[in-house]
C-alpha cells in the first residue's frame, strides 16, 4: 500500500533557505551602500578640508568675509552634484570678531547643507575631534585664538542603491574641519605693492621705460655692523577676475620696457651683477621677488600664455625678471592702516570725516580688518583736528598776514616760521617760500618758472603738509621740497609733476615714535598721480595711494627713490627708469605668507 503522508520539515528547510537568502542579499547591499558612504565621507571630508584652509589662509590676511567667500568657493569648485552657493550671506562675517560669539552662515544645495563658522570659540560644537564617536578635545595653545580660526561644516544625504531591499532610502552623514593659520615668520619690506584687486595692467611698463625694484641693505643684517641684502619684492594684489585676456595682472609693454626685481646674488636666473653699499655687497640682477595673486604663474610665457598673472612685450620675449610666481595670499593695505591709522573696525566709520569716507569705500572693496593694536587713528584724528575748511586751530593765515595768493619771480624770497594756513584758491608760486613748520594748503599749488616751495621740518621737530583741495603740481625748472613731512591728500586733491630741469626732494619724517615715522605720502584721492623724471629726485619713506594709480613718465636714464611706494596701480612709461629701493627701517613691513594648520 502506498504511503500519502510527506515530511513536514522539507517545507520549513525550503522558508528557512528563502529567508537567509533575502537576509545575506540584503547585508550585502547595506555593505556595498555603506562602502558608497564611506567613499563619499571621505570625499566630503577633503573637501571641508581644503576649503577650511583656504578660508583660513584668507582670513590671515584680510577678514572673515573674505575666508567665507573663499572657503565656499572651494565647495562648490569640489563638489560634483552641489547646485550654486549664494556667498551674499558671508557678508555677516565683515564685521569685527567677537571672540566669544560664533557667527554661522548656513544653505541647503541640492542633496548638502553647508555651514560656515568664523570665530570659533573654545566651547563650540566644532572644536571636539572630527571623528565619529570621539569624546572632545581639549584645547591647544596650537589652536591659536578663536578669531583666528574659520570651521567649515558639511552634511550629505546618501540615497540607497541596493539597502533599499531593507526599507532603507536614504541617510545623512556630516563632516567638519577647523582651520588656523599665522603669519610665518617676520615680516619683510616690500619694495612695490599694487592694491588692484581684479583688474588688468596692475602693473605696466611701457616705451621703453621700467621699474628696477633694488635689494634693499640691512646694515646689521649679519650682526652689529655686518651688512646683509634683502630680496627687492614686487607685489600685485590683483586676482585678474577681470576679464585679462589680452593684457594681464603684470603688462610688460614693447621690446625695451622692462620690470626687474634684484636680490643677494647667486640665483640662478641671475643676469648681471652689481656692487651696492658701502660695505661692497654683491647684489644680482633678477634674483628678487615678482609675484602675484593672479593665476597662471609660475612664468610670463609667450603669446599671452600666462593670463591673467602676465603678458610679455616683444612677442613673448621681454619677461619680467624674475618670472613672476605666485603670490600665496594677498597682502592687502592692512599694514599701513594698522600703523598710522589703528581702528577697531574699519566698516563702520563716520561718513562725515574724508578719511572716513574713503575708509568705507575701502571696507567694501579690500575688507580691512580691524587692528589688534590699542586703537591710535592718527589719520582720522589729524582730519578732524584740521577741518575741511576754516581756520585751523594754531595757524597763521597766509593773506591776514598781507601775502599775496600769487608771488611772481620778481616778488622777494619769502622765509615764515611757525604753523601756517594757505587759504587760497589757487597758490601759483614763481619765486621761492619757505615755511619752516607745518602748512595747511586751502585749494590748488602751483609752482612754475623758478619757483621753489619748501616746507621745512627738521628730524626732531616733524611736521606735515594738509591738502584740503585742489592740484599739487611742479613744472620745468621750478622745485619742490617736504623735508621731514609728512604729506596728506584729500579725496579732492591730486599731484601732477611735470618732468624739468628742477627738483624734488620729499623726505618722510624720521623720528622714532612719531605717529607719522616714515609716512611721506598719504593719499585719499582717487585721481591718479603724475610723477615724472626730474633733473633731481628725492624720494624717501612711504608713498601711499590706495586708491589712485601712480603714474611716472620717465624722461632718461635712471630716478633713484628711497622709497616704497604702495598703490592702487603702476604705470610706468617713456624711456627712463624708476629705481625702487627703501631704505631699511623706512618702510611698512608686510607680514610673509600664512601657514594654515587643520586643527579639528
Amino acid at each position: 500500500m502506498r504511503r500519502t503522508d510527506r515530511d513536514p520539515e522539507k517545507g520549513y528547510v525550503l522558508v528557512l533557505v528563502a529567508i537567509s537568502m533575502f537576509l545575506l542579499l540584503g547585508v550585502a547591499a547595506f555593505a556595498i551602500d555603506l562602502a558608497a558612504i564611506r567613499l563619499d565621507r571621505a570625499a566630503d571630508q577633503k573637501v571641508t578640508d581644503t576649503a577650511a584652509a583656504a578660508g583660513a589662509l584668507d582670513l590671515a590676511s584680510s577678514n572673515g568675509r573674505d575666508a567665507c567667500e573663499t572657503a565656499l568657493a572651494y565647495v562648490a569648485l569640489n563638489t560634483p552634484g552641489l547646485l550654486p552657493l549664494n556667498t551674499s550671506g558671508c557678508a555677516t562675517f565683515a564685521s569685527a570678531c567677537n571672540p566669544f560669539v560664533a557667527a554661522e552662515f548656513s544653505q541647503d544645495s541640492g542633496r548638502f547643507t553647508i555651514n560656515f563658522v568664523y570665530p570659533v570659540p573654545n566651547g563650540h560644537a566644532l572644536m571636539t575631534s572630527g571623528l565619529l564617536g570621539a569624546s572632545s578635545q581639549a584645547v591647544d595653545p596650537d589652536d591659536n585664538l578663536a578669531c583666528e580660526r574659520v570651521g567649515l561644516e558639511m552634511t550629505a544625504m546618501h540615497e540607497g542603491t541596493f539597502s533599499r531591499v531593507l526599507g532603507i532610502s536614504e541617510g545623512p552623514t556630516t563632516v567638519h574641519t577647523v582651520a588656523t593659520a599665522k603669519l610665518a615668520g617676520g615680516a619683510v619690506p616690500i619694495n612695490l605693492l599694487v592694491l588692484d584687486r581684479s583688474g588688468c595692467q596692475s602693473i605696466q611698463t611701457t616705451g621703453n621705460g621700467g621699474v628696477i625694484v633694488k635689494a634693499v641693505i640691512n646694515p646689521d643684517g649679519g650682526g652689529p655692523g655686518v651688512a646683509t641684502l634683502v630680496q627687492g619684492i614686487v607685489a600685485a594684489d590683483s586676482d585678474g577676475s577681470a576679464g585679462c585676456t589680452n593684457d594681464g595682472v603684470i603688462d610688460i609693454d614693447g621690446s625695451g620696457s622692462l620690470l626687474r626685481a634684484d636680490g643677494p646674488a647667486g640665483c640662478s636666473n641671475q643676469t648681471g651683477t652689481a656692487i651696492v653699499g658701502p660695505s661692497g655687497l654683491l647684489e644680482g640682477f633678477g634674483c628678487g621677488l615678482v609675484m602675484t595673486f593672479a593665476p597662471g604663474t609660475p612664468g610670463c610665457g609667450p603669446s599671452r600664455a600666462n593670463t591673467p598673472a602676465c603678458t610679455p612685450g616683444a612677442n613673448g620675449a621681454n619677461r619680467p625678471n624674475p618670472e613672476p610666481t605666485a603670490l600665496p595670499a594677498r597682502l592687502t593695505r592692512a599694514p599701513v592702516d594698522h600703523r598710522y591709522n589703528c581702528q577697531a573696525n574699519y566698516s563702520s566709520l563716520s561718513s562725515s570725516l574724508e578719511w572716513a569716507t574713503a575708509a568705507l569705500t575701502v571696507a567694501n572693496e579690500q575688507n580691512i580688518p580691524g587692528c589688534v593694536a590699542t586703537p591710535a587713528p592718527h589719520i582720522h584724528d589729524l582730519i578732524s583736528s584740521v577741518g575741511k575748511t576754516g581756520a585751523p586751530v594754531g595757524f597763521n593765515r597766509w593773506t591776514s598776514a598781507g601775502y599775496s595768493c600769487n608771488l611772481p619771480s620778481s616778488s622777494p624770497p619769502i622765509v615764515v616760521n611757525g604753523n601756517w594756513w594757505i587759504d587760497c584758491s589757487t597758490f601759483t608760486v614763481k619765486t621761492s617760500v619757505t615755511i619752516n613748520g607745518s602748512v595747511v594748503f586751502d585749494g590748488k599749488v602751483t609752482i612754475t618758472g623758478s619757483g621753489h616751495v619748501n616746507v621745512q621740518n627738521t628730524p626732531s621737530n616733524p611736521g606735515y603738509a594738509f591738502f584740503r583741495n585742489g592740484t599739487l603740481s611742479k613744472a620745468g625748472a621750478s622745485s619742490l621740497t617736504f623735508n621731514h613731512t609728512m604729506v596728506y591728500l584729500s579725496r579732492t586733491s591730486s599731484i601732477s609733476m611735470v618732468g624739468g630741469s628742477g627738483s624734488i626732494t620729499w623726505v618722510a619724517p624720521d623720528l622714532d615714535g612719531y605717529k607719522f615715522d616714515d609716512l611721506a605720502l598719504w593719499s585719499d584721492s582717487p585721481t591718479t598721480s603724475d610723477w615724472a623724471g626730474q633733473a633731481g629726485l628725492r624720494l624717501e619713506g612711504v608713498f601711499f595711494t590706495p586708491l589712485a594709480a601712480a603714474d611716472y613718465s620717465g624722461t632718461s636714464g635712471q630716478n633713484q627713490t628711497d622709497a616704497q611706494w604702495i598703490a592702487d596701480r603702476l604705470i610706468v612709461r617713456g624711456s627712463g627708469f624708476l629705481v625702487v629701493q627703501p631704505a631699511f627701517g623706512r618702510a611698512v613691513e608686510f607680514p610673509q605668507a600664512p601657514r594654515t594648520t587643520l586643527i579639528r
